[in-house]
């Protein structure tokens, strides 16, 4: 069954149990309140039982016509009461039947009883004889309505006391048959989804741990046993990505294996016949020079050119490979006194330049040192070949802060470039500019951006042609690859 489902009958019993609280307590709400009416109809059925006896012992003692009319008063109000129709059980209704009967005897009775007469009529003894049976009879009828008035209002006193009790049990029950609901669903909400989710989570552990073998295995139906098949599934997915992952990576390794052979052969067998071209090509020109004539000296002026580019595109390669197989060795790296002593040794090369430097103090990073001093040599050399041609030259290194990263930039005024080509600006061998106008390979921004991926730093480029260049890269604080390494993906 789904959990929804289960939480759904749990809350259907829950208010089930409330509904029949509250119709338990407004039924026994009613039976209260009609026992409280009971109560008060008989209490006053009692009062004017009570008027109509004390009028009695009055117009007995006194025989005053005042007595008559205050009883015929108290005889309408007391057969307007008993004829109220009052909710009563049974024996309350048989009650009820004899006090209007007594009532009505008592009224013809008291109506029996004449007034004061002359003493020629009132001395006859038949006459006192009968006056006394009626006036007892009619205090008897009275004395017993009054008892059976109070035994109507002890009766309702036991049903409101009663149905208190009544009230009381039900809304125990209700509470324990809530009580006994809320335990039954902490005990499945327990069963059903903590226990899996624990277990889940331990499955996370053990995941994040590197144990691909861990399996859930929940064996429920509902919706986080579905979770936990598809976890599993998921688990032994990655475990078969992974294993095949390692076999890639050894066949990555003997790849680059592959490839340091070949970047040896290409430094060592390579360099040799270009070392020869150029030698011999020099050793014509000294020797032979001045027997050849203006074409032939160009061609081989050439030929030591080709040799010498050649040979700088193959220290670049190299350089290139180096930098992607280099393990990163992350350290503090001073960029600001980096950029101040490649500045320096600069303006020592080309004494005759007048290049303003401004390099920002406090740029520290944390970086591998020599992919950093690579990758920042090959920006300043960009920054000071192309401002060359450049009358008021500026070089400026810099650092601005941007949210909770920071960015660092090489700007410079000098040739710049059209963004229109900036797509094809990091790439290998790709230029913006002609050889004859800035020479070089090439490779330089290839490097940096090698360099700059290898930590996980963005870097990007503005510029406008002859505006100068800006090229900036993002520190990002909380991604390196030291981490990528400690991933169990890594």
């Amino acid at each position: 069954m789904k959990i929804s489902s289960k939480a759904r009958i749990a809350a259907a019993l829950m208010f089930g149990a409330m509904a029949l609280i509250a119709a338990s307590i407004a039924w026994a709400n009613t039976q209260v309140s009609a026992a409280v009416e009971r109560r008060r109809h008989s209490a006053a059925i009692a009062g004017a039982l009570n008027d109509m006896r004390m009028v009695t012992f009055e117009y007995l003692l006194n025989r005053r016509e005042r007595a008559r009319l205050q009883e015929q008063a108290v005889w309408q109000r007391l057969e307007g009461l008993l004829a109220r129709p009052v909710p009563v059980d049974d024996a309350a209704a048989r009650t009820l039947a004899e006090l209007r009967a007594n009532g009505e005897a008592s009224h013809r009775l008291f109506a029996e009883v004449g007034p004061a007469q002359a003493a020629t009529a009132a001395d006859d003894e038949v006459q006192r004889r009968f006056e006394t049976q009626v006036s007892s009879r009619l205090l008897i009828l009275q004395q017993r309505s009054l008892v059976e008035a109070a035994q109507l209002i002890d009766d309702a006193g036991e049903r409101i006391d009663e149905t208190q009790q009544r009230v009381v049990l039900v809304t125990a029950a209700g509470l324990a048959l809530m009580a006994l609901i809320t335990a039954a669903a902490v005990w499945v909400f327990r069963r059903d989804v903590l226990r899996p989710i624990a277990r889940l989570e331990q499955a996370t552990r053990e995941v994040a741990a590197g144990n691909w073998s861990f399996e859930l295995d929940v064996g429920s139906d509902d919706e986080l046993g579905e979770m936990a098949r598809h976890f599993d599934a998921m688990t032994r997915a990655l475990r078969d990505s992974f294993g095949q992952l390692e076999l890639s990576n050894r066949e990555l390794v003997s790849l680059n294996n592959e490839l340091e052979s070949f970047s040896y052969s290409v430094s060592h067998d390579l360099r040799s016949p270009l070392r020869s071209m150029d030698g011999f090509s020099l050793a014509l020109l000294e020797d032979y020079g001045d027997q050849l004539d203006e074409e032939a000296r160009d061609s081989l002026q050439r030929i030591r050119g080709a040799s010498q580019r050649m040979g700088r595109l193959i220290d670049e390669l190299l350089g290139l490979a180096r930098v992607t197989r280099a393990e990163l060795r992350i350290q503090p790296v001073d960029l600001s006194a980096m950029a101040r002593e490649m500045a320096a040794n600069l303006a020592r090369g080309q004494p005759e330049r007048s290049v303003r430097w401004e390099i920002d103090e406090g740029m520290l990073v944390q970086a591998d040192r020599e992919l950093m001093h690579i990758a920042l040599q090959n920006l300043l050399d960009n920054a000071w070949k192309f401002t060359g041609k450049t009358a008021d030259a500026v070089i400026r290194v810099g650092m601005r802060r941007e949210g909770e990263d920071r960015i660092c930039f090489v700007a410079d005024n000098g040739a710049g470039f059209d963004m229109a080509y900036a797509d094809r600006l990091f790439g290998a061998f790709q230029r913006l500019h002609h050889e004859s106008d800035f020479p070089g390979t090439g490779v330089g921004l290839a490097i940096v951006q090698r360099v700059l991926r290898r930590h996980g730093w963005p870097l990007w480029a503005q510029a406008s042609l002859g505006g100068g260049a800006s090229f900036f890269f993002r520190i990002l604080e909380h991604t390196d690859e030291r981490r990528e390494q400690g991933h169990p993906a890594g």
